[in-house]
């Protein structure tokens, strides 16, 4: 299973405004452990796949979730 393709998948079902997609979410869709998700997670968003959700936890940003990457402006 590859897990950066099946987030991927699930981002790009989604509509535009949805509420991020959490670690535990995508943990749950996949049956699979968050601690598995996280690293896959990271790796989408430093490839430029996918836009971080951030949440202060005691001052530190963690990441959340994930949202899908904006539509790129097609000029008319």
């Amino acid at each position: 299973m590859n897990i950066d393709q099946h987030i991927l998948q699930v981002l790009a079902a989604g509509k535009a405004g949805d509420r991020p997609v959490t670690i535990g979410d995508f943990a749950r869709e996949f049956g699979i452990s968050p601690v598995v998700v996280l690293p896959a997670a990271r790796r989408l968003v430093d490839s430029g796949l996918a836009a971080p959700s951030m949440v202060d936890v005691h001052g530190v940003p963690t990441l959340r979730g994930l949202l899908p990457l904006p539509a790129p402006d097609r000029p008319a």
